[in-house]
């Protein structure tokens, strides 16, 4: 699931940004363009977050999402879909429909593993792994057509993707079935779960962090493969270069149980918001075209420390019948509105330099970045023990003497005796 869904995304996100620009459109409608998707992820996952917990099973969400993501992403491998207004309206629509899998996904996986803290960032590592396939056959596709890129390979990349959303939206059909814990749950108690959530200190200082950090991110994909065709990178080398952030992001992701384990969740993520920092800084010195791509590598240390060790803080955090709400709000404070804010403003940055990449667009970000990181080590004192891990404390003195019974997915109704054991306190 998880490399199916990363793949189709990965398979034109990279090289998305040289391709408009060959197509003559300017930077602030690029940032739009790339801004689409941090739109959708503010308007939609909330919505799919309750709808999945009280009404529908989430593989019938994932189904119908990418069966229908599937047809649009066909009609921009047609060639048809040109001009900076239609493109921007057609992939606002992409992402409308697909946006709210990214944390559906996520909190489908954590619900079915037995335990998420050790066992969801060896799962999620495959999205990077199938994000990465993608870019390098991309890459290689691009090379056999002898080095040509841009317009002239984006029809190929775009049925590329095609094909993958048609085979995710049929391995859906295989998934666990995940039906609602919270049906018929009253949407006062929803926002009530909600507030309480954010009451928790931790939570919210993450969550603050989280924001001011996903501000930087869209520079990744927007600015950076624009900056290495400048230095001198061969175009059909941007996509490979680009997905180097994934070599770390693996070996980090499979050393995140370990890394939990021995450094704790503020240190795990604190190691995230500082690579951040570092690549932001390495960049706006303006390196060597070597060190500015190899630089990359810091970016698969961010998103794995902080960005999925936050998804796994969180799910230990929330309520039962809430995880895939919870983990919808998650992808509003990330991928949703800072990354819509940071994308126009970096389209705007653009536009004003235009022509070149200035490094100095690197500066802002290195500061918020190094701030953030002062801030969260200062504020999140994480000492509680994750929900998952107290409802099964809870039952020690419930099942003194017998066999202690696990289940084999979070959640399910067999569970529900962790629940009715939980103090009335919480």
């Amino acid at each position: 699931m998880m490399a199916l869904l990363y793949a189709v995304q990965g398979s034109f996100w990279p090289v998305l940004g040289v391709h408009l620009d060959e197509l003559g459109i300017d930077g602030r409608w690029r940032g739009l363009i790339f801004a689409s998707q941090a739109l959708a992820a503010t308007l939609l996952p909330l919505g799919a977050g309750q709808l999945v917990d009280r009404l529908l099973p989430t593989r019938t969400f994932l189904f119908s999402a990418y069966a229908a993501g599937t047809v649009v992403l066909a009609g921009l491998a047609s060639g048809w879909i040109v001009g900076a207004l239609p493109l921007l309206a057609t992939f606002f629509l992409y992402f409308c429909i697909v946006m709210p899998s990214h944390s559906l996904s996520g909190s489908l996986a954590m619900r079915n593993l037995d335990d998420p803290r050790r066992e969801y960032a060896p799962v999620r590592l495959w999205g990077t792994v199938g994000w990465m396939a993608a870019g390098w056959t991309v890459s290689a596709a691009v090379l056999a057509r002898g080095g040509r890129g841009g317009s002239a390979g984006m029809p190929e990349v775009f049925w590329l993707a095609a094909a993958l959303s048609a085979a995710m939206a049929a391995f859906c059909l295989a998934l666990p079935r995940t039906p609602p814990l919270a049906r018929g749950a009253a949407g006062r108690a929803s926002l009530r779960l909600g507030a309480e959530l954010l009451g928790d200190r931790d939570v919210r200082v993450f969550l603050i962090a989280t924001f001011g950090a996903f501000l930087t991110t869209p520079l990744a994909y927007l600015v950076v493969p624009g900056y290495l065709a400048e230095r001198g990178m061969p175009r059909a080398w941007i996509s490979t270069a680009v997905t180097l952030n994934q070599v770390t992001e693996i070996a980090a992701l499979a050393a995140m149980p370990w890394l939990l384990r021995r450094l704790g969740s503020q240190k795990t993520m604190a190691l995230g918001l500082g690579a951040w920092s570092l690549r932001y800084l390495i960049l706006a010195v303006h390196p060597p075209l070597w060190l500015a791509a190899g630089v990359g590598l810091l970016q698969g240390v961010g998103v794995a420390c902080f960005m999925i060790g936050g998804q796994v803080f969180l799910d230990g955090r929330a309520p039962a019948t809430h995880r895939a709400s919870v983990q919808a709000l998650y992808l509003v404070a990330s991928t949703g509105l800072p990354s819509l804010l940071g994308s126009v403003a970096a389209g705007e940055w653009m536009r004003r330099t235009s022509p070149g990449v200035d490094a100095w667009v690197f500066v802002v970000p290195c500061i918020i970045n190094g701030a953030l990181l002062v801030y969260f080590l200062r504020g999140f004192r994480s000492s509680r023990v994750a929900t998952g891990e107290r409802a099964d404390a809870s039952r020690v003195g419930v099942d003194a003497g017998r066999p202690r019974r696990t289940h084999s997915r979070r959640g399910a109704t067999a569970s529900v005796g962790d629940l009715v054991t939980e103090p009335a306190d919480g």
